[in-house]
């Protein structure tokens, strides 16, 4: 410790008092470290071992996101055995420093108590709001912001996403840290000035963890003085212009069965890539869903730039439980544009309602790869419905003459017939099947490949004959797919 003169030595003795109730009356610590432990409580990152080669099969995207994926309730992928690519949003994770565009990162685990608070928000957060919003709101969090010190906007986001953890953001790091410094501070007869004044000497005292300390404070300032404006905020992160990649990113290991690299041509606040590799129990890459699931939570990865003036990132998969980001980035990104697409037409259960979404987005995109996508889906929906409308043609209730009235982007196949009660009645008992009931009383057949014959006389959209697909079938992996026929 350098030599002080006696009033500073009372003044540092006494910080030395304030740290040590802070950190739970340590006997013998270090300033810096205990500090710096309980800076990374709040929240840190943990590495994980790399690797430049996982097998000789080398990792091609254009054969990616061609293997069966889902979702748990707590937005993990569950995947099966194969190569996939994610895009994924990308939020920085210190309120300053560069963010270069084409860095070379290592993926490293998220941790702390904050750990997952940040992992919801990003999990939930771009459904309903926009990204400059959910940054501010991370660089609130990263930089020791109590809820009540974050913007009205800040605390809406918290409200609606992430309400459950709105008592812990009562009182944060850094306010807390004020709080019993000023404390003392009071007590001491003007000896010990309030922690604001206070503060240069702990940056200049205590390295590293003093420039954390002053990266807070300036963070805390500049918000109190443009409010929640993302532009004037992200002047505290550097730009750099891109870096020359002078080695191929490695990857890292999550478990024996997954690894993970992060690619990126942009800096925060760009669309970057998830690759992931999963290999079966057998060390051997096939695509096989006989082979066992494996979980992976893409919200918990952090994007280590293994230097500590540069940005940390985490992540937003624009796929997740709750559907797709349609974000306008996507229609200027064809390669992520086509990555999602490649995957919403494979998670399971899938749901057509947001490929339909992703094509309006990119309706205007004339990139091939896009286009060869959205038509690979449209072919997909056809065969579905041409395969669960077959009883129907095999009962001679339609034939491939009769005219389909089904609106563009529609999961429903449509057809109208003329006859009204009586024909669909004809047409009813024309369908072989297992006759039930439902429990309002509506008439329903289950037909031998399981699919379901519905007889609507109380539809409110008139008489209407439908097969909907059996459950749990892959032949139909979104189970909301119909073919109905109207009586007029």
């Amino acid at each position: 410790m350098n030599q002080f003169k006696k009033k500073e030595f009372t003044i540092f003795k006494n910080f030395l008092l304030l740290i040590s109730i802070f950190l739970s009356s340590c006997t013998h610590f270090s300033i810096p470290k205990e500090l710096a432990q309980s800076l990374n409580n709040q929240l840190s990152h943990s590495s994980l071992p790399i690797t430049q080669n996982i097998s000789d099969t080398p990792f091609n995207e254009k054969n990616v996101n061609k293997t069966t994926f889902t979702f748990n309730d707590s937005g993990d992928f569950i995947f099966s055995p194969g190569d996939y690519s994610i895009p994924v949003m990308t939020y920085c994770m210190k309120s300053s420093g560069s963010s270069p565009s084409n860095h070379i990162y290592t993926i490293s685990l998220m941790r702390g108590k904050l750990a997952p608070v940040v992992q919801k928000l990003n999990l939930k957060a771009p459904f309903y709001f926009p990204t400059s919003d959910i940054q501010i709101v991370l660089w609130s969090l990263e930089s020791g912001l109590s809820y009540d010190e974050m913007t009205q906007e800040s605390q809406t986001m918290i409200n609606q996403i992430i309400p459950e953890y709105r008592d812990i953001l009562r009182e944060s790091f850094f306010s807390s840290l004020e709080r019993k410094w000023n404390k003392i501070s009071d007590q001491s007869d003007g000896k010990i000035p309030p922690l604001s004044e206070s503060m240069n000497r702990l940056e200049n005292e205590l390295g590293e963890i003093g420039t954390r300390l002053k990266e807070m404070r300036d963070f805390r300032n500049t918000l109190r003085d443009v409010g929640h404006n993302y532009e004037e905020l992200s002047r505290l992160i550097n730009i750099k212009p891109s870096n020359k990649k002078e080695f191929e990113t490695p990857w890292s290991k999550i478990s024996d069965n997954i690894y993970v690299r992060f690619i990126s041509e942009g800096s925060f606040g760009n669309i970057g890539f998830l690759q992931v590799r999963v290999l079966p129990d057998s060390g051997r890459i096939i695509n096989s869903d006989s082979q066992t699931r494996h979980k992976l939570n893409i919200t918990s990865l952090i994007a280590n730039p293994n230097d500590q003036t540069i940005q940390p990132l985490s992540f937003s998969p624009l796929i997740a439980l709750t559907g797709v980001m349609t974000s306008s980035r996507i229609a200027f990104n064809p390669r992520a544009a086509t990555l999602l697409i490649a995957l919403t037409l494979t998670v399971y259960p899938m749901n057509w309602d947001d490929f339909f979404k992703l094509e309006a987005r990119l309706d205007d995109v004339k990139d091939k790869d896009v286009q060869n996508e959205i038509k690979r889906g449209n072919e997909i929906l056809q065969k579905e419905h041409d395969e669960l409308e077959k009883p129907l043609k095999e009962a001679g209730i339609i034939s491939g003459k009769d005219k389909k009235y089904s609106k563009a982007k529609n999961d429903t196949r449509e057809y109208r017939k003329p006859g009204g009660i009586k024909q669909l009645e004809k047409d009813f008992d024309k369908i072989s099947g297992v006759p039930t009931k439902a429990k309002d009383g509506t008439d329903v057949k289950t037909l031998p490949d399981g699919s379901t014959a519905i007889k609507g006389t109380k539809n409110k959209h008139g008489l209407t004959l439908e097969i909907q697909p059996p459950k749990n079938d892959l032949k139909y992996p979104d189970p909301k797919i119909r073919i109905k026929v109207r009586y007029l």
